[in-house]
């Protein structure tokens, strides 16, 4: 039986594992894992086609048509409840043998939506094959916190993200770089590097449409602007969401970029968001928005910056900001983060208006008085540490002077 196992990273393969092949969730010998499955994560090196368990791959790259039985999703992965997580899973199902299933941990409904993390119910909603009026779901329960998810009568409908353009552009992308440079030496890293940021903007795209979510509501129209090195992904998923309203954004790429990943994701999303998205490349000082934002967000651009330089790039997102909008900036400076550090970003930031943190392993608000739980032990860990070393959540500061 071909299984594979995804995981965050490779810290977490062995609880992930255990997980799955423990007797406290599988009493039944339901879904025990074959013994030679093979693990993945989303920013290996290891690029690869076919299934190898001595290995570690990257479950981005291209693998041969219907190569899984079964794909278990490990309790390390994040379980976000956006159209991004949803159109992950349905580009999954793609690769399973007809008949197979991928399999997950899921949350209690209250647990799941203090995470904002799946739910049985939510996955229900949306993995649902219809015929008449007579619903055939392809969500089954297995054991307590385990369920798999299948394709029953039909297929269910596709979900735009930026997920589902990654997974059917990637081959295009792989084999483009290598006739580019012509050396198999450079495509593990150069396909590395876009399935990084990819991934990344799981938890970006996530996070923020919870801020907006818990800050606008669902109904209220949102202009986004962003200043990042993703291309675009965060302000395009935000756009193609169903639960909340972003109208239109603009997105300011500040890093180098490969023009043909640019051109490829231009073309793609140009009949899902037109005109509703403008995408400028270029250097942070040249960031010049034409339309002030209700959110603007800064996406791992300060923390190669001088404080003269971070200090300029705030001044014009501030500025940019239109009144009660919120600044959402997200980046990995421990020291320069850290709450107690009197000249660091958070005292800055702090100084402009009112701030509030969310966590960047669940979509949450991070609650002085509130504990979160989380089947990993090892992220259960890792969100104590980010709430006391705040050096890697999304910082959210409204501007109401």
């Amino acid at each position: 039986m071909a299984d594979a196992a995804f995981h965050l990273t490779e810290e977490f393969i062995e609880e992930d594992l255990e997980y799955y092949f423990s007797g406290e969730r599988d009493k039944n010998n339901q879904i025990r894992p074959d013994d030679n499955i093979a693990s993945m994560t989303p920013t290996s090196m290891h690029l690869s086609a076919d299934l190898d368990n001595t290995k570690v791959g990257n479950f981005f790259y291209p693998t041969l048509p219907n190569i899984f039985d079964r794909v278990f999703i490990g309790i390390s992965i994040p379980l976000f409840a956006s159209n991004w997580g949803a159109s992950f899973l349905l580009e999954l199902l793609k690769v399973v043998k007809p008949g197979g299933v991928i399999i997950l941990p899921v949350y209690p409904e209250g647990q799941a939506q203090e995470k904002g993390y799946w739910s049985r119910s939510f996955l229900e909603n949306i993995f649902l094959s219809r015929q008449r009026w007579t619903g055939f779901s392809n969500v089954r329960a297995e054991n307590d916190g385990v369920m798999s998810l299948g394709v029953g009568r039909k297929w269910p409908d596709p979900i735009p993200t930026t997920a589902q353009w990654f997974y059917q552009q990637r081959a295009n992308l792989a084999l483009g770089k290598l006739i580019e440079t012509g050396d198999q030496d450079e495509l593990a890293p150069a396909f590395s590097e876009i399935a990084t940021r990819v991934w990344a903007n799981y938890t970006h795209n996530s996070v923020i449409e919870r801020i907006i979510l818990d800050h606008f509501g669902v109904k209220t129209p949102v202009h986004v602007n962003c200043v990042s090195n993703d291309y675009g992904l965060l302000v395009t998923d935000l756009l193609l969401s169903s639960y909340i309203n972003v109208e239109s954004g603009c997105t300011y790429h500040v890093t180098r970029a490969e023009a043909a990943v640019a051109k490829n994701f231009a073309s793609y999303f140009a009949p899902l968001t037109g005109e509703r998205h403008d995408i400028h490349s270029g250097k942070a000082s040249a960031v010049n928005f034409e339309h002030a934002a209700d959110v603007i967000c800064l996406i791992h651009t300060l923390s190669n910056l001088n404080a003269a330089e971070q200090q300029a790039q705030i001044d014009i997102a501030w500025g940019n900001l239109k009144q009660n909008g919120l600044m959402v900036v997200h980046d990995a400076m421990p020291s320069a983060w850290h709450i107690s550090d009197e000249n660091g970003l958070h005292s800055k930031l702090e100084n402009l208006g009112s701030l509030s943190t969310y966590s960047s392993i669940v979509a949450t608000k991070i609650e002085e008085s509130v504990e979160i739980s989380h089947y990993s032990t090892i992220q259960e860990a890792k969100l104590i540490e980010e709430k006391n070393q705040q050096n890697t959540v999304f910082k959210v500061i409204k501007k109401t002077s």
